[in-house]
Order: C-alpha cells, then sequence, then structure tokens
C-alpha cells in the first residue's frame, strides 16, 4: 500500500457518533500507562503498609509487576475472545472489569488479593488493547491509520506523566490507596465504547476457523518488536541505576530524567503518522532505531545530568514510535480474519521484553559495567539499523 494515501475504511459512523467512536479507540492507551504510573510513587508506601524490610519491598514490588503478567496471558487470550465474540462486546466488558478491579485496590486489605486484582487488571487491559488495534485496523489504511496508531502512543505518553503526578497529589491526601481511584477512568472510556457499532470491524463468521499460517510468517516482525522493546526499555528501567551509580541522590532528579524520555515519546508517537507519510514504514523504522542508538549512547559516554537527561528524551522519542509501527506492520501484512490474533500477540511480546530487559542487561552491567551496558545496547541498535538500510526493499 502506498504510505501517502490516507483512506479511511467505510464502517466510521458519520456525525457525532463517528466523533465519539474515535475517540474511544485512544482509550487502551491511558489505560495501559495507568498500570503502573498510578502507583510508582506510592511503592515505599506500600512496601512500609505490608510490613516493610525485604518482605514489604517485594509485595509492593509484585503489585507493580503482576499487571505485567496478566497483559502477557491477556495478549494470547484476547485474539481468542476479540475473534469470537466481536470487538465491541470483549471491550465493554474488559472496560468494566478494568474499572472495577482497579478501583477495588482503594479497599482491599488482603495481599493475596490485591495481586489477584492487579493480575487480572493486566488481562483486562490486553483485552482492551486487542479490541480496539482490530477497530483501527477495520476503519483506517496508509497513513490514517499510522496518524491514530501515533496518537493512541502520544496519549500513553501524557498519562504516563500526568498519571504520576496525579498519583503523587492523590497519594499526599488520601494516603497509598487514593491512588487507586485514577483507575475509574474506566468508566469514562466506557461510556465512549458504547457508542460503537454492534458489529465493528467483525472479521470472522461464528464458527469458522481462520487458518494460522499467514500468523507464523510474521516471527520477523515479531523478533524485531522484541529487540526493539528490549532496548526501549532500557531508560525505563536501567537508567535510575545508572544515575544512581553516578552519585544522583535525588529520586526527583532522577525521575525527572526518566520523564524526559516518556514525555518525548509521547511527544514523537503523536508525529508517528507524520514520518510514516514523509519516510515510510522502512524509512520511519530506520529513524526510530537511529534515534534509540542515539540516545542510549548518549546516555553510556555522558557524565552530566543533562546529557544523560537529552540521551533519555532522544532514546525515548525514538521508543515512542515502536508501538504504533509495530501495529501498523501487523495491520498491512495479517488478514482480516486474524488481526485480533496478531495485535493480542503484540501485548504479549511487549511485556515479555519488560522481563527480559532485566535478565539480559543484569549480567551485562555486572561484566562490563552501567555506562557500558548502555553502548553495548546502542551498538546493537546501530548495527540492526545498518541491516535495515542494506535490506532490498
Amino acid at each position: 500500500m502506498d504510505a501517502a494515501a490516507p483512506h479511511a475504511v467505510v464502517g466510521v459512523p458519520p456525525g457525532w457518533r463517528g466523533r465519539v467512536a474515535r475517540a474511544s479507540l485512544l482509550g487502551a492507551s491511558p489505560l495501559m500507562a495507568l498500570m503502573f504510573a498510578a502507583l510508582g510513587p506510592v511503592v515505599p508506601t506500600i512496601a512500609d503498609h505490608f510490613g516493610g524490610r525485604t518482605g514489604g519491598a517485594f509485595a509492593a514490588q509484585m503489585i507493580l509487576t503482576m499487571p505485567a503478567i496478566g497483559v502477557i496471558l491477556g495478549g494470547i487470550a484476547g485474539g481468542f475472545s476479540v475473534e469470537r465474540f466481536g470487538p465491541r462486546p470483549v471491550l465493554i466488558a474488559a472496560l468494566t472489569a478494568y474499572g472495577l478491579l482497579g478501583v477495588s485496590g482503594f479497599v482491599i486489605e488482603s495481599l493475596p488479593l490485591l495481586l489477584a486484582t492487579r493480575l487480572l487488571l493486566g488481562f483486562c487491559v490486553a483485552q482492551v488493547g486487542t479490541a480496539i488495534g482490530v477497530v483501527v485496523g477495520g476503519w483506517y489504511e496508509g497513513v490514517a491509520r499510522a496518524k491514530l496508531l501515533g496518537y493512541q502512543s502520544a496519549v500513553a505518553g501524557v498519562f504516563a506523566v500526568s498519571g504520576l503526578i496525579l498519583s503523587g497529589l492523590l497519594a499526599e491526601v488520601g494516603g497509598w490507596r487514593a491512588p487507586f481511584l485514577l483507575y475509574l477512568l474506566a468508566f469514562a472510556i466506557l461510556a465512549l465504547a458504547v457508542t460503537l457499532p454492534r458489529d465493528v470491524a467483525r472479521t470472522v463468521r461464528a464458527g469458522a476457523r481462520p487458518s494460522l499460517r499467514p500468523l507464523t510468517r510474521l516471527w520477523p516482525v515479531y523478533a524485531l518488536a522484541m529487540f526493539l522493546f528490549v532496548n526501549y526499555f532500557m531508560t525505563s528501567i536501567q537508567l535510575s541505576f545508572l544515575l544512581a551509580e553516578d552519585g544522583v541522590k535525588s529520586a526527583l532528579a532522577r525521575s525527572l530524567v526518566i520523564a524526559t524520555g516518556v514525555l518525548a515519546g509521547g511527544i514523537c508517537g503523536g508525529f508517528y503518522g507524520r514520518f510514516y507519510a514523509r519516510l515510510g514504514e522502512r524509512g520511519t523504522q530506520i529513524l526510530l532505531t537511529l534515534m534509540m542508538a542515539a540516545g542510549l549512547a548518549l546516555i553510556g559516554f555522558s557524565g552530566s545530568l543533562v546529557g544523560q537527561a537529552v540521551g533519555a528524551a532522544l532514546s525515548g522519542g525514538g521508543g515512542g514510535m515502536i508501538p504504533p509501527h509495530i501495529s501498523g506492520i501487523l495491520l498491512n501484512r495479517v488478514p482480516a480474519e486474524l488481526r485480533a490474533r496478531a495485535v493480542g500477540l503484540e501485548f504479549t511480546v511487549l511485556y515479555i521484553a519488560d522481563f527480559l530487559n532485566p535478565l539480559v542487561m543484569t549480567p551485562l552491567r555486572a561484566a562490563v559495567g552501567t555506562h557500558n551496558a548502555f553502548i553495548v545496547a546502542a551498538l546493537a541498535l546501530l548495527a540492526a539499523a545498518g541491516v535495515m538500510l542494506l535490506r532490498k526493499r
């Protein structure tokens, strides 16, 4: 398909219903961001509540991490559920469950029950993201699709930063439980989602069993996604260790440097459609990979906070374009009847990469040092960009 040809697929409702329905398609982004941002600032307080010391700290980290495990499972299941029931019923059910599960943390006292609700929260958000991805694939093509996917990334960046701020403010007023109220946002998105047409983007007939062969041919795309996502998590997972080693003791200073990358990711994600229109799929892929390489290299070589913030912005800016880019590739290449499974697997890959980053980087940091680990990651990205550049069109 010609990247320069914006095209909206017939099926978008006319008038106000269409505008509201389009707004609902941005719904997965803030919910995904709030899974972690809502509780990030109160992790130490949660640790104290559950006994402090090693046990309390472990409990708090598990509360923060459980949604990622839920997304890994939910991404796989989301493909089947959306394929079986259609995007709209899955979206409405998952949004309702997300809101109830998220807010339940405001009153739950039991640690096992809280962990279970957090696991299911991640499971639900993967269902929401899969359903919305299928609708985007059914309604939009070309640059129009790239722009909407980019806007989703931009909204995620905005809510990741604002969620951290709001969480801190709510915690100051109402304690560590108050940030759980941020999950009420799901019900606002639910009010938008009910305007979607009943059979929106339904691509599989009841009882039909589409061949999975086209999906298995997409393994290079998922391998690329895994590689890019592992490197994307360098700033969110490893940068804090580097700053601490460099003597940056202020948690606020460290969070501001990391937030610079998150904000840059949102901004660049918002412009993804324009990059795609100008450079096409291959050119945009090379651009985002080079941006990440340059950013991680700058972090690795720099000894100043300003230099590391600029590096975080470069790396985060490139990383912010990964989700819309990978989603676009999958929606462009997979048959309509397999969109749900393709998009669901993307969420699974994303959060497997979240776990892989520390598994890969912890021994690398021990072997070569944290600064050099960033440089090694940058060299890997630079080599990948070279392969992309030399690859035949």
